[in-house]
């Protein structure tokens, strides 16, 4: 069951209606089915956030299949990720848009737990979790820092942050998690506010040296210097504030990804269908909808590239395989169908993936980014150079478009199956280039505390809930 559609057409909603209603139609005699239930709400908190077209958008892909035994008793689930939109937790956001949910619940949160003037809401769940030790300390630390953060400023009400917190909570806890592990997973996240928005000052950084169990001076040391090889001899170098300050949102995204990844194959874990009653299978893909907004930046590249591809599949699926099947059987007098199979073939795929004659659009970025070039909006001498650079190299092709005039040197556009589309290249290049660095994870596995570790252990994928 394929689940598609434009931002904001309700793909979401519809995932979690088909869910339900299987839950409900063929009903396990287990907890599996609570606990494939009580994931959406999690995977919603850490993987959804507000935009501009959506108050709860889905910033990843997903593919969920539903095991079924032979008396369409639902026995599992198996669950897999794609591409979560990890440049969301740094950086400046557009007007509008918010970073993931999850920020803004353990914003509430902690502010509930640490307060000594209004109290946390007069629940079971509040009374026990504002007695525990792991909570308060992660409060004491992050609590101030995140009420102060300017990026986490105009979120949803208090009231109904804490109300989706609990149910958060108790959502990780029905997948075999106890409520310490929740704690650590919750200081990660704060860490990860803490490191996004360095105009919290000094104090941001040792606070989130310390919810990583780092020691700051190593931390300090990895955003400020590297080493190079020269002449056979190793030598360090000081970073300048730019650098630093762009391996500090790499950071960010990188530890954010990696316990996205690390959580979603823990509840994997905890609804898997035991093997030996799996007969029949649901399989069920949301994928974020094409986006068009007034100004169009990476983000929104990668998600039209990833529509772009599924409706490549669709055409082959659906028409392309009619078309060669009538073709097989001698159907195809007028080699009407022939055109047809030819027409599916999408020629901006081409364009973004370099077939046929020329580099694509993802190689010059990904040349760029290798070469450590960067683009920038304002005050660089490399201002308009990739969209510039693209309109020379892929001016030839039927589906690119350049800008006129002035904007020619900030914009180049694609036409996409769904409509054109003119994309903002500042910052594609430092985007691209910040999507994964070794050295980050290199440096967590030696100096991070036991749970960071843990995600990034080569086994990690393998740890089953305890």
């Amino acid at each position: 069951l394929l689940i598609t559609g434009e931002s904001g057409a309700g793909k979401t909603e519809a995932t979690r209606a088909v869910l339900s209603f299987l839950a409900k139609r063929h009903p396990s005699t287990t907890d599996v089915q609570d606990r494939l239930l009580r994931s959406t709400p999690v995977l919603e908190a850490f993987g959804n956030a507000h935009t501009r077209q959506n108050a709860n958008s889905s910033r990843f892909g997903k593919f969920i299949e539903v095991h079924l035994a032979k008396t369409a008793e639902v026995v599992g689930a198996t669950l897999r990720p794609y591409m979560l939109e990890a440049s969301r937790v740094s950086g400046d956001l557009p007007r509008g848009e918010r970073t993931y949910h999850i920020f803004y619940l353990l914003k509430a949160a902690l502010n509930a737990i640490g307060n000594k003037v209004k109290a946390a809401p007069d629940t079971p769940f509040w009374d026990h979790i504002v007695l525990q030790k792991s909570w308060i300390e992660l409060a004491h630390l992050a609590r101030e820092l995140m009420q102060a953060s300017g990026r986490l400023r105009d979120g949803p009400s208090e009231a109904a942050c804490l109300e989706w917190f609990e149910v958060l909570v108790q959502g990780l806890q029905a997948t075999g998690m106890t409520l310490p592990e929740v704690a650590e997973c919750c200081r990660l996240v704060a860490a990860v506010a803490l490191l996004s928005d360095p105009e919290l000052g000094d104090d941001s950084l040792t606070t989130a040296a310390k919810l990583l169990r780092v020691e700051v001076s190593s931390l300090q040391s990895f955003l400020w210097r590297t080493m190079m090889s020269v002449g056979g001899e190793r030598v360090f170098r000081e970073r300048n504030k730019a650098e630093a300050s762009t391996l500090r949102a790499s950071l960010a995204q990188e530890l954010y990804a990696t316990l996205f990844s690390w959580l979603t194959r823990f509840i994997a874990k905890g609804i898997a269908p035991p093997e030996a009653e799996s007969e029949r299978m649901l399989g069920l893909l949301d994928l974020y909808g094409f986006e068009v907004f007034p100004s169009n930046g990476f983000e929104q590249f990668l998600i039209n590239y990833c529509n772009e591809r599924l409706q490549q599949f669709f055409n082959r699926q659906v028409f392309a395989r009619e078309a060669e099947e009538y073709a097989a059987e001698g159907l195809d007098w007028y080699d009407h169908w022939s055109h047809c199979a030819a027409a599916c073939q999408l020629p901006a795929l081409a364009l973004l993936e370099g077939r046929g004659n020329g580099p694509g659009i993802f190689h010059v970025i990904n040349d760029r980014s290798k070469c450590n070039f960067e683009e920038t909006q304002t005050g660089s001498n490399n201002t308009g150079v990739l969209a510039e650079t693209l309109g020379v190299t892929c001016a030839s092709h039927v589906a690119f478009c350049r800008a006129s005039g002035r904007d020619s040197s900030r914009l180049f556009g694609v036409k996409h199956f769904a409509g054109q589309v003119f994309y903002e290249a500042a910052d594609f290049v430092r985007k691209n280039a910040s999507a994964h660095r070794p050295d980050i994870c290199a440096f967590l596995r030696e100096h991070g505390g036991d749970f960071v570790r843990e995600m990034l252990s080569d086994d990690a994928r393998d740890a089953a809930p305890r």
